[in-house]
Parts: structure tokens; C-alpha cells; sequence
């Protein structure tokens, strides 16, 4: 198997800035709210109890049990996953006769241990990555083609998922690995602080785009001169995420975008549209009459920290269902949570985490029949998300589940509420607090969501790293002090896209053109 150096593609990537999934905070997501987890949408298996009859494809008991390693994402360092994990191994041994090690990683480890993982030949069957590193992956040897297991060993995935989402895993008939069940679309939410949006008069009716905000803000100004008005890290201001609901950036990247949500497919410079442009003259107003704090372009913390210090009025966020009951939680204040971007399904959001097979597994049909058995399995889902019923959590009487009496987050001995990065949060509990048919929710906003004319098209960037690296650094210099609205737009906004121009960002757009072209002929 190839091992090109992983560390040096992490690092391009990085620098390109295109590990943020989908321009999403999400480790801003987990703080206790019950944002995973859910009602189970799908029933679970029906155990073989190790005798063979009914086992799925693939499995025999009369062999040796297969040792598998499954890496997933987690929000901390449990104390008890090895109860976890015998757990698991009970479901496992019974029903596929697969001994599982559970990997549990959190984001500030993961690309540390992925990088020695996959640069050698240690054992691993499952893992999670960013679908902006696949075509690398795929040339380096890190990931299999799933595409040559999924019809006889995969069937419950695709029907699970959805045979349109599993596309987004594709990349020029490479199916790298399959979608999370997470919400499929980004629309950008405006979250305030009810008690004082009742004082400025205004109400959530009264706010349906950007500029409805600016009335609000000037109110607030007015009858709390000491108090931010909007804010949070620059990176969730509203002309940077945005792009997610608004414009498909084929790939996360917004270096060469489809306007119109994904209606046009044309690809052109976002940094040039007037709806960018727009959004960031706004930004500047807001600057120039102090509704944003002078350090909006440098601010490290988000807008639910500064919410819950008393010091912040709104900030903009990712919306879905739950999201009111997510902010109240992170926030400690009643909100108002606005939706002002219309839903719409991008493959980079569907696609935003992948679950693939690792080059280093031993036995890759055996890794698929185990990942296809975690997607359907309610109690596996429920394991590595929430632990041990009884003993780390109780199901309440409607159908949600809360910690046990006597147990809290801070001595629980596993509770991850992290099941948007986990394989299929749908079948899984929901935590209290959230509405029990949050799922069925979740799934009825993707069905009436605008479609992308290019759901499902992968942009393969892999001969356009240097391009992307040098672009980042360029955007790294400029979009946070732009999208705050910190300097002046026209003259700052002309400098960043010649520079773009100047990196290569003309060539890039070409090849997206020209891929996209191709995919399309074939549809």
C-alpha cells in the first residue's frame, strides 16, 4: 500500500483551511444540550446469538472471531470505555462474530493519532475523516473503495442513509466512505437573547434577512450602550457561513462557488458576488456604529460564551430543529433563534464527515459488514454515544433519557451527546429536553430542502494542493478582518481577490468547471 506522508496533506489542508467541515464550529455543539442521540428511526437487529442462523452476509461463526478497530469521534476522554466496550463486544460476538476495540478520539488528538495510524501499518478497519481529504486518500492508499463491498455487504447503509446521500461519498467512482446522519442542511440562524428583544419592541417576525438585523441592533445600542450587540468568533460572522446555505462551494472551500443555492452551474469567485459583498458592508456598518466589539476579527470565543458572560445580545449560528433548545442550554438565557437562509442540501454538508475503510484493515468485507451493522443497530449507537443504560443514563417515560439519580456530567463515568459525528445518531436515544420526533424532524427539513444541481458531485482538488495552501494563507490574512467588518470593504475585499487571482484561484475554478462539467454530461 502507498504512504505518502499524511502529515505534510494535513497540514496543506489545514493551512487551506479546509478542516473546518462545512465552516461549523461543532465542538461548539456539545455542551450537555442533547443535540445527539434520538428516537430510534430504525429498528435495531435481531440477534443471531452466535449460532449462525439469520447472521448477515459475510458472517461465519465457524471461523476464528475477527478482530476489527473501530476509531470514531468523541467530545472527552471517558472513564469507563472499557465498559463500553465489553458491551459492544457482547453485541458483536453474539451477532458477527467480530471482536471490536473501541477508539474513541476527540478532535484535539485526532489528527495526531491519525497521522501515525495511517502512516504505518497499525491496525484499523473504521475510521472518521474529513471528505475534503479523500481524493489524497485515495491516491495515498489510506482509504478502500467501499463501492466493491456496499452491494453485498452494505445494503442497510444505503437504505438507511439514503442511496442520494451515500453519492456524496463518491469521488470519480471512488466511493470513499459513507455520510453521518446529520442534519443535511446549514441555514444560518440569528440566536437572541429573548428578555432583551422584548425591550427593543421588536419581535421574531418583525426579523427574516441581514439587514432586518440592523434596526434591531441600533435598539439595542440605544437601551444598552455597555452591551455587544453582535458578535462571536469571526469565523461564524454571517458573511462567512453564510456561503453554506446560500451558494453550493462544491467542497467546503468557497474557491469557486454555484450561486443561487446550487440553481446556477456556472462556478464563479464567491469573493466577488454582490451578495458577499453585501454582507460584508453590513458587517462594516455594524463596526462603524459599535454594534460589534472592536476585536471581532481576533475573538477566540464564541458567541454562546460571551452570550452566557452577559456581554452579547446575538450572534449567528447553524440552524436546524433543535437548535433553541441546544442554545438555552449553552447560553443559560431564554432565546429568540431566527432563521434568516433558506434550507438547502450541498454535498459538502451531507458529506462533511465520512466513515470510511482504512488501507490498514486486514479484512476490508468484515470491516463493511461491521460498519453497515453500526448504522442499523440501534444499542451500538446508543453505546458509543451515551454508555451503559442504567448506569450512565435511564430512558424517562417519554421515550427521551436523562443521567441516572445521583449521576451528572461531572461523574459520569461515559457521555459523549456527540451523535452529529457518530455513524447514525438517528437510531439512537434523544437526550431530555428535546422533542422525541426530533429525527423524523430532521428528515423532514432535508425532504423539502432546495437541491443542489450538483448534489453528489465531489470536487477532486488533489493537483491543486499548493494552490489551496497558497489561497489560505491569503485568506488567512484577510477574510476575518473583511467579514467583521474591521476594514474598510471595497479597497480590502479588491486586495484579497487579486491576491486569490495571483495564488492560482482562476486555475482552480477552471478545474471545477470542467469537473463539474463532466459529472453533469453524466447524469
Amino acid at each position: 500500500m502507498k504512504k505518502r506522508s499524511v502529515a505534510l496533506v494535513l497540514s496543506l489542508l489545514m493551512t487551506a483551511g479546509m478542516l473546518t467541515a462545512c465552516g461549523s464550529e461543532k465542538p461548539e455543539e456539545t455542551g450537555g444540550s442533547g443535540t445527539s442521540g434520538g428516537g430510534s428511526a430504525v429498528s435495531g437487529t435481531e440477534s443471531a446469538a452466535g449460532t449462525g442462523e439469520g447472521a448477515p452476509a459475510g458472517v461465519n461463526f465457524d471461523e476464528e472471531p475477527y478482530e476489527a478497530t473501530f476509531m470514531y469521534y468523541a467530545a472527552n476522554d471517558a472513564r469507563d470505555v472499557e465498559a463500553v466496550e465489553a458491551a459492544f463486544n457482547e453485541l458483536t460476538m453474539a451477532e458477527l462474530n467480530m471482536k471490536v476495540h473501541l477508539m474513541p478520539v476527540t478532535f484535539g488528538t485526532y489528527n495526531q493519532q491519525i497521522q501515525m495510524i495511517l502512516s504505518s501499518d497499525d491496525s484499523l478497519d473504521i475510521f472518521p475523516y474529513y471528505s475534503g481529504l479523500l481524493g489524497t486518500y485515495k491516491d495515498a492508499g489510506f482509504v478502500i473503495d467501499m463501492g466493491e463491498y456496499i452491494d453485498e455487504y452494505g445494503q442497510d447503509m444505503v437504505e438507511i442513509i439514503g442511496e442520494e446521500d451515500v453519492n456524496c461519498g463518491y469521488l470519480s467512482g471512488f466511493l470513499g466512505g459513507v455520510p453521518t446522519m446529520h442534519e443535511r442542511t446549514n441555514p444560518v440562524m440569528f440566536v437572541m437573547r429573548t428578555d432583551i428583544l422584548e425591550e427593543t419592541g421588536f419581535t421574531a417576525e418583525d426579523i427574516k434577512t441581514l439587514d432586518d438585523m440592523t434596526q434591531v441592533l441600533a435598539k439595542v445600542k440605544e437601551l444598552h450602550p455597555e452591551m455587544n450587540g453582535y458578535g462571536g468568533t469571526p469565523g461564524m460572522s454571517y458573511p462567512l457561513i453564510c456561503s453554506n446555505s446560500r451558494v453550493d462551494n462544491l467542497g467546503a472551500d468557497n474557491y469557486g462557488v454555484l450561486l443561487n443555492q446550487g440553481q446556477d452551474t456556472e462556478v464563479v469567485n464567491w469573493y466577488e458576488s454582490e451578495e458577499f459583498i453585501h454582507a460584508c458592508e453590513v458587517m462594516r456598518e455594524w463596526n462603524q456604529a459599535g454594534y460589534t466589539s472592536a476585536d471581532f476579527a481576533t475573538c477566540t470565543d464564541g458567541g454562546e460564551t460571551l452570550m452566557k458572560a452577559g456581554n452579547l445580545f446575538c450572534f449567528s449560528t447553524f440552524g436546524k430543529p433543535n437548535t433553541k433548545v441546544e442554545k438555552d442550554a449553552q447560553t443559560g438565557y431564554d432565546t429568540t433563534c431566527v432563521q434568516v437562509t433558506a434550507d438547502a442540501c450541498y454535498t459538502s454538508t451531507t458529506n462533511a464527515t465520512l466513515y470510511g475503510i482504512a488501507g490498514n484493515s486486514e479484512d476490508p468485507g468484515k470491516a463493511v459488514i461491521l460498519l453497515n451493522w453500526i448504522y442499523k443497530t440501534k444499542a451500538a449507537n446508543d453505546l458509543i454515544n451515551w454508555g451503559i443504560e442504567g448506569k450512565d443514563y435511564v430512558v424517562l417515560e417519554d421515550g427521551t433519557i436523562d443521567f441516572p439519580e445521583g449521576v451528572s456530567s461531572e461523574n459520569v463515568g461515559y457521555h459523549q451527546d456527540y451523535g452529529w459525528a457518530h455513524p447514525n445518531q438517528y437510531n439512537s436515544y434523544i437526550w431530555t429536553g428535546n422533542d422525541p420526533a426530533l429525527w423524523d424532524k430532521y428528515q423532514e427539513v432535508r425532504d423539502n430542502a432546495v437541491m443542489s444541481k450538483a448534489y453528489g458531485f465531489m470536487f477532486d482538488n488533489n493537483e491543486l494542493l499548493n494552490e489551496y495552501s497558497a489561497m489560505g494563507a491569503i485568506r488567512d490574512e484577510y477574510l476575518n478582518s473583511i467579514a467583521t467588518g474591521s476594514v474598510d470593504t471595497k479597497p480590502a475585499l479588491e486586495e484579497f481577490n487579486a491576491k486569490l487571482y495571483d495564488a492560482g484561484l482562476q486555475d482552480v475554478i477552471d478545474a471545477k468547471q470542467e469537473q463539474l462539467d463532466a459529472w453533469l454530461a453524466e447524469q
